[in-house]
């Protein structure tokens, strides 16, 4: 982790997000609220005048390019259909930096069998840091890590680089959630096949609050 050289003590991560969606702003919010400095990545920044009334004073928003460089952990929320393409022409920025995909392939999904996150690593290339994480959490519930039982909502993670992992579980565990390791970025096809049923049942069950969230129960 980061250190300040003043007080000595280690500083958070600064965190890069591609995308200006509601999870790009409720992570943002989050993260923001837990003390790392926030840089939105947008295409079009000098079209989002109100943006910072949404996603707080104190972050800042640049185009993709500047939004990477200030981020030691970059967070990809962008719509499935161009992350692959944004991560080839971004390749070199985040080659060696922790990069966590939230993206779902829905029907997109990769015909051979692999995660959406393993097709982000792979645009990357050699040096990719990928995690897979967010995946199965409802905007809405970003900022609210808490349910109804009174337990931390679980963020399911997954990925290839032991230290990446690591530098995530500590992410998600500083906004109040409960990091579940799901494995390799093999392993993480089921976390996007998880998505839809989610959905499915937020729907049947809940009237589509959006609140809902999926929890490993204990013997």
């Amino acid at each position: 982790m980061p250190t300040d050289t003043k007080s000595h003590t280690p500083r958070k991560p600064r965190i890069g997000i591609i995308g200006t969606g509601n999870m790009a702003l409720a992570l943002g919010r989050a993260l923001l609220a837990a003390g790392h400095f926030v840089a939105y990545g947008s295409r079009r920044p000098e079209t989002k005048n109100e943006f910072h009334e949404a996603a707080g004073t104190e972050s800042r928003l640049y185009g993709y390019q500047a939004a990477i460089d200030a981020g030691e952990i970059v967070i990809i929320t962008l719509p499935y259909k161009e992350v692959a393409a944004a991560a080839r022409k971004y390749a070199d920025s985040l080659r060696g930096k922790v990069v966590i995909d939230i993206t779902n392939p829905f029907a997109a999904q990769p015909n051979d069998g692999s995660s959406g996150a393993q097709v982000t690593a792979t645009a990357i290339g050699d040096g990719a840091r990928v995690v897979a994480a967010f995946k199965t959490n409802f905007a809405s519930t970003i900022g609210e890590p808490v349910d109804s039982s009174g337990q931390p909502r679980e963020v399911h993670y997954a990925g290839d680089d032991e230290q990446a992992m690591k530098t995530v579980a500590e992410l998600i565990r500083e906004i109040g959630f409960k990091p579940v390791n799901c494995g390799t970025l093999a392993q993480a096809v089921a976390l996007d096949h998880m998505v839809p049923l989610m959905i499915r049942l937020d729907a049947s069950e809940h009237a589509s609050c959006r609140k809902s969230s999926f929890r490993i129960a204990g013997p």
